[in-house]
């Protein structure tokens, strides 16, 4: 009897352990699944099976950076699905982003290519066309960059080009942004008439000590013929303060410059 209860309980034991791994297994498979997956948020139509391999070289509790690697058989039609998609642009991220792209070969950090290259408006993603790679940081929330239509008083949605910069943080939005707009002669020419009529923009050039908040951008000392624009910013939720506050109370500032002769919009905003 006594033997009849072991022999039950052991077969008790490797139930559970069957169970039990069974169990981890299945989870496993869903986690994998989810994981081989993740590009599909982005609005890329590709089967499993068009997936070569990725690679995830950065990898935290809240996101993760992968590469991965598409059959070039595929390539044609995700072609088409970027050239069609509202989310996808050749409109390049700005240079501190674009540093975040990379591999890693024999423990070298390789920049991506840029020949012929897709990026995903509201997230951190490039589709790398001639060399059939997406790279993309998963579960990063998106930055949905706003245009600064009613601090500019300018309509600057239509642009044939745009670089951003963006770093914001904390609670209340703290950071920089910082966009280059390149026009066309047409809207160009409006954006002109546009602010000569604006008091808050002026043809008196602004000091060096202002200008040099665009670093990464000296052809804007060059300039011949240009409007220029700087206001200190509050950052508020009081709507009336954020119109009338002291030079004291100021959290920041934004210094707008646009080159006539070029069309180009240059727009710095900070507050900290």
């Amino acid at each position: 009897m006594r033997e009849k209860d072991k022999m039950k309980n052991i077969g008790l034991i490797v139930s559970l352990i069957i169970i039990l791994f069974l169990s981890t297994y299945i989870f496993m498979l869903k986690i994998s699944k989810k994981i081989d997956s993740d590009y599909k948020k982005i609005g890329i139509r590709v089967k499993d099976y068009d997936i070569e391999y990725y690679t995830v070289y950065n990898q935290d509790i809240l996101s993760e950076y992968k590469v991965y690697k598409i059959n070039n058989s595929s390539i044609k039609d995700i072609k088409s699905q970027l050239e069609s998609s509202k989310l996808w642009s050749r409109d390049k991220y700005y240079e501190y982003i674009m540093a975040e792209f990379f591999e890693i070969k024999d423990s070298e950090k390789i920049p991506i290519d840029r020949e012929d290259v897709y990026y995903y408006e509201n997230g951190y993603a490039i589709f790398d066309v001639k060399n059939a790679k997406l790279y993309y940081f998963s579960n990063r929330p998106f930055n949905h960059y706003k245009d600064y239509l009613e601090s500019l008083g300018l309509d600057t949605r239509q642009y044939d080009g745009r670089e951003i910069y963006s770093v914001r943080g904390g609670p209340q939005g703290d950071g920089t942004d910082y966009y280059v707009y390149s026009f066309n002669k047409e809207k160009g020419k409006e954006i002109s008439a546009t602010l000569d009529k604006r008091q808050n923009w002026s043809k008196e050039k602004l000091e060096i000590d202002i200008l040099d908040c665009f670093e990464h951008n000296s052809e804007i000392f060059n300039i011949q013929n240009g409007y220029y624009h700087y206001e200190k910013v509050c950052r508020t939720s009081d709507a009336y303060k954020k119109e009338h506050f002291t030079d004291e109370e100021a959290t920041g500032y934004e210094v707008g410059v646009y080159d006539v002769d070029n069309n180009i919009l240059y727009y710095y905003w900070t507050s900290y």
